[in-house]
């Protein structure tokens, strides 16, 4: 049996990004998660996720929150890293739920560069999925 899970935000491929309820949610078609503490290059396995990142405004611009660029982010993320809690983190327990403020920076395979910064965060899987080893064929 499984212990608790990670998240990994490097490797991680987006599939969606959309505005719900006035939360900007980010859905992962095949997140990266491993069990306890272990990581390194091709271990874990791969899941459907779930981030909800609530209260966000792109930190690109001084006036507004133009969402527009992070809308647009599909494919794998190549690097990332959280800003919350005085902590700075490339992973998350899965589940996860905070009230606290967050800087999140995204960087897409393709180059486009996102930095979100909100007041509560959540990671969740999504139901009736499991995860798997492999998506390969």
């Amino acid at each position: 049996m499984l212990g608790r899970m990670n998240f990994e935000f490097e490797d991680s491929e987006i599939a969606a990004v959309s505005l719900h309820n006035g939360a900007l949610q980010i859905r992962f078609s095949a997140a990266r998660v491993h069990d306890g503490d272990r990581a390194g290059a091709g271990e874990g396995l791969w899941q459907p996720l779930l981030l909800i990142c609530e209260r966000v405004a792109s930190t690109e611009k001084a006036l507004g929150a133009d969402l527009t660029p992070i809308l647009a982010a599909v494919g794998r993320v190549r690097q990332a890293q959280l800003h919350i809690a005085g902590q700075r983190l490339r992973r998350l327990p899965l589940p996860f739920a905070s009230d606290a403020g967050f800087v999140l920076e995204l960087e897409m395979g393709d180059g486009l560069f996102c930095r979100l910064k909100g007041q509560g965060l959540a990671l969740q899987a999504l139901p009736g999925r499991s995860s798997v080893g492999s998506y390969q064929c």
